[in-house]
């Protein structure tokens, strides 16, 4: 039996760059990288990641995305990567408008072609990371996991990564009364510096109807509640 290769599918605007207002990287100028994405990068290659883009560039080749356009910002992006020991073992490129209705838009499955016929792919391993829906799906089409990078709070690139190639330890608890229920989620293998004796730790819910929610805050030190 062939090796398998632990493969990441990675969108490009939104994941690897910034994705502009308009949603069309189409002037270098318009080029930015996402925060903390060549740390990543290095860590998933040092864990044995081999990398493949995927990307929806809607209209290219069209009047209003001119071919020339976008491969002049391409080969930027695909230079700046290089540069610093990144490279792509494939790159799928979607050209076509939604409405377009084609197969190999995300999340079709058929956006990577006969990729998944020709590569022993390692698919327990294997991830998607995206910033959009679309990319979650796709992950769920071709059977693995996927991660999506949040462009305000939520998902970074370090946080994706460390579940992506540390797979951390954690432990949930969850205590009911006839009024609340507090659940606490603790990661086992997170090394912490406090710079507070205090945190925010628990989500209460109380009252018949589930809505009302409260952060508890919890003194370190002692244990004890805060009022």
């Amino acid at each position: 039996m062939a090796d398998t290769e632990k493969i990441a599918f990675i969108d490009r605007d939104g994941t690897l760059i910034w994705e502009p207002l308009d949603e069309q990287v189409d002037q270098l100028s318009k080029v930015s990288l996402m925060p903390g994405v060549f740390p990543a990068l290095f860590r998933l290659r040092e864990a044995g990641y081999q990398f493949v883009m995927i990307t929806n560039q809607d209209g290219l080749g069209t009047d209003s995305f001119p071919e020339e356009e976008f491969r002049r910002v391409q080969d930027f992006v695909l230079e700046l990567f290089a540069s610093q020991g990144i490279t792509f073992r494939d790159i799928f490129i979607c050209p076509h408008f939604k409405n377009d209705r084609c197969k190999c838009r995300k999340p079709l499955p058929g956006h990577i072609g006969n990729f998944l016929d020709q590569v022993a792919m390692d698919r327990e391993n294997s991830v998607v990371i995206g910033d959009r829906e679309t990319d979650l799906e796709f992950a769920q089409n071709i059977g693995i996991p996927g991660y999506r990078i949040a462009d305000s709070d939520g998902q970074r690139w370090d946080d994706i990564v460390r579940e992506v190639v540390d797979k951390p330890r954690r432990s949930n608890v969850t205590r009911k009364t006839r009024e609340t229920e507090i659940s606490v989620q603790v990661d086992l293998d997170r090394e912490t510096r406090l710079r507070s004796q205090r945190v925010s730790a628990f989500l209460i819910t109380c009252g018949a109807d589930r809505q009302a929610r409260w952060i508890l805050i919890v003194d370190l030190v002692s244990g004890r509640p805060r009022s």
